[in-house]
This record gives C-alpha cells, sequence and structure tokens, in this order.
C-alpha cells in the first residue's frame, strides 16, 4: 500500500477531493492536509512532518502550498511531487532536481489550451476598449471621439516565453495578421513557427504594441518585469499577464497606466491571491481588466483534472515518468533513487 499525501486548496478543492476518492478506492493510503486561508501561502509546520510526509510516496500540492526542501528531506520514502495544474512554483525545483524527484503537473491540452484562448480575448478586449464600450450603453454615455478601438491586424505582440501556452497562443493567432516576436532565452529561432522571430528583451519591450508574459515564476524570474522594462515599452502599449502575478512589479504597473504611460492592462493573476483590497490597481478603470487567476478556469479544465492527477500519481508509483513531467531531465537521477528505494 502506497501513501499519498494531497494538500487542501481554495481553487482546485473540489478536484483534488475527487482524486483523493479515487486513490482511496484503489487501495492507498491518502492523507489530507489542513485547510488553507485564501490568500495565504500555506507553510507545512515541522511539526507536522511526521504525520504528513515520514511515511509518504507522493506529495501532491498546489500553487497555495508550499513544498521546500525541508518538506521534501522530511518524505525519506519520497517519489515523486505532483501538481494538479501546470505552475510549479511552490516547489523548490532545485531541491527536488538535487534529490532525484520526478515532478509531475497538470500540464494536458484542456488547461493550457484554455489559458491561450483567454488571452486572445484579453488582448481582443485591450485593443478594443470593451469595458469602455460596454459602459457607453450602461451608462447611457455618448459614443467618443476619436475613437478608441484599434484593430490587431498588423499589430506586434511581444511574447516573454515560448513553452506550451505560448506556443498555443501563437497557433491562435495565425489568423489575425498580427507581427508576432518572441523572447526565451531556452528556445532557438529554429523552434519558432515561420510566422515568429525570436528578439532580445529590449528589442520585444521597445517594438511590441502588447507584451504577454509567459514564462514560470522562479528566482530568475520574480518581478522581471518592473519599472525600467514597463518605461522600456512603446508609449501606448498594452501588458497582459496569465501566467504568476509575482513577475510583475504591480506597483510599477499602476503608475505606468495612471499616468497613460501603458495604454491598458489585463491581469490574470497577481502576487498575493486574491488581489488585496488594498491595491493601487483596483482604483483604475479605463482598459484595465482585472480577473481573480479564473479566466481560463474552464469546465473542460477541471473535468479532466481528477483523472490526470490520478494518472500522474500511478505512474509515478509504477516507476513511470508522469503523463505530464515538469522535469524531464531528471529522470536518469529518479530512477536512480527509486533503485535505492527498492534495495532499501
Amino acid at each position: 500500500m502506497s501513501q499519498i499525501f494531497i494538500a487542501q486548496d481554495t481553487a482546485t478543492g473540489k478536484e483534488l477531493t475527487e482524486a483523493a476518492e479515487q486513490l482511496a478506492a484503489a487501495g492507498h493510503r491518502v492523507i489530507r492536509g489542513q485547510q488553507v486561508t485564501a490568500g495565504v501561502k500555506q507553510v507545512f509546520p515541522p511539526a507536522s512532518y511526521p504525520e504528513y510526509f515520514s511515511d509518504t510516496d507522493v506529495i501532491v500540492v498546489t500553487s497555495r502550498n508550499v513544498c521546500s526542501r525541508e518538506v521534501i528531506l522530511a518524505a525519506p520514502r519520497l517519489r515523486g511531487i505532483v501538481t494538479p495544474t501546470i505552475g510549479v512554483d511552490a516547489v523548490d525545483l532545485d531541491a527536488a532536481n538535487e534529490l532525484g524527484i520526478i515532478i509531475g503537473h497538470g500540464a494536458m491540452p484542456e488547461n493550457f489550451i484554455s489559458v491561450a484562448e483567454a488571452t486572445v480575448l484579453l488582448f481582443a478586449s485591450l485593443f478594443y476598449h470593451l469595458k469602455s464600450a460596454e459602459s457607453l450603453l450602461r451608462n447611457n454615455t455618448p459614443r467618443p471621439w476619436p475613437r478608441q478601438a484599434r484593430m490587431m491586424q498588423g499589430k506586434t505582440i511581444g511574447l516573454i516565453g515560448f513553452g506550451r501556452i505560448a506556443r498555443a497562443l501563437a497557433d491562435r493567432l495565425q489568423g489575425w495578421g498580427v507581427n508576432l516576436q518572441v523572447f526565451d532565452p531556452y528556445v532557438k529561432a529554429s523552434d519558432l513557427p515561420s510566422f515568429a522571430k525570436l528578439v532580445d528583451l529590449q528589442t520585444l519591450l521597445r517594438t511590441s504594441d502588447l507584451v504577454s508574459l509567459h514564462v514560470t515564476l522562479n528566482k530568475e524570474t520574480y518581478r522581471m518585469i518592473g519599472e525600467a522594462e514597463i518605461r522600456a515599452m512603446k508609449p501606448g502599449a498594452f501588458l497582459v499577464n496569465t501566467s504568476r502575478g509575482g513577475i510583475v512589479d504591480e506597483d510599477a504597473v499602476y503608475r505606468a497606466r495612471r499616468d497613460g504611460h501603458l495604454g491598458g492592462v489585463a491581469l490574470d493573476v497577481s502576487e498575493k491571491e486574491p488581489l488585496p483590497a488594498e491595491s493601487p490597481l483596483r482604483e483604475l478603470t479605463d482598459n484595465v481588466i482585472l480577473t481573480p487567476h479564473f479566466l481560463s478556469h474552464t469546465c473542460e479544465t477541471h473535468e479532466v483534472m481528477p483523472a490526470t492527477l490520478v494518472a500522474n500519481i500511478e505512474r509515478v508509483l509504477a516507476g513511470e515518468p508522469p503523463l505530464y513531467t515538469q522535469n524531464p531531465k531528471t529522470i536518469p537521477k529518479w530512477r536512480d533513487r527509486l533503485a535505492k528505494l527498492a534495495a532499501s
């Protein structure tokens, strides 16, 4: 019998419970963590380590549960860490790779395609000033002159990061007639579709009509878009973030939109979620879209999430890489770890 620790979560609680029930029915011992508080990262107290991790084979956490080096070291039988969603920023990746721990995540097509579709929605909403147009009717306001809406066709779209979501987004932008450029230090020009070009970050910021963020949150990317980067963007350009809130300096975004340097902003994520009531971003209404890390949470994604989570866990327990492996380069070291666990 294997032991699986499954943390609690506010956003994916139903899916985690469904997966836990399936695993328990299959004969596994499932331990659930304590409830989490919205907007607060859950840090497991050391006193809970023996109960939660000492005999655990697989740890399941979300972006709201901190899976630190100490947690990993507290689980000597650990075979893998699994998250139900794409993001793994709550996991100490350096420690996991060093210790030979495989990481499975929820990078199923329904997930990253939903994010890509939602991102296109935000692009068009900013270019066409959707919020302002709706308010004209609701408030019986005369149509403004000059017009605000602009076509996407012919505009330059800059993508920072080119993983699964950005690739799916690029596919969906083909029919819009945009000029697509990408900054990603881990991608070669030959990896891009024929209609996109690879540029350095400063070129992308300086020349894009819209900048969209598609990188994971880690030490390298934390607040990679700060005051200097935002001020380097074209006056009137748009900024979109559907990745992780900590990638941008929210105060710098606020100032740049307040004084008109940014022509519009769309944020589906914030550094602290939910976005605090005192955040100055909430003061901005003109062509500013703020959603609670929820826009891409489609029915289709959540329908397949429990089955994908269970499949990733079952494969790890069987000594096979997860369906969706976040750190495939660690597989050889992981196999060595499994061999040592079997020998002991």
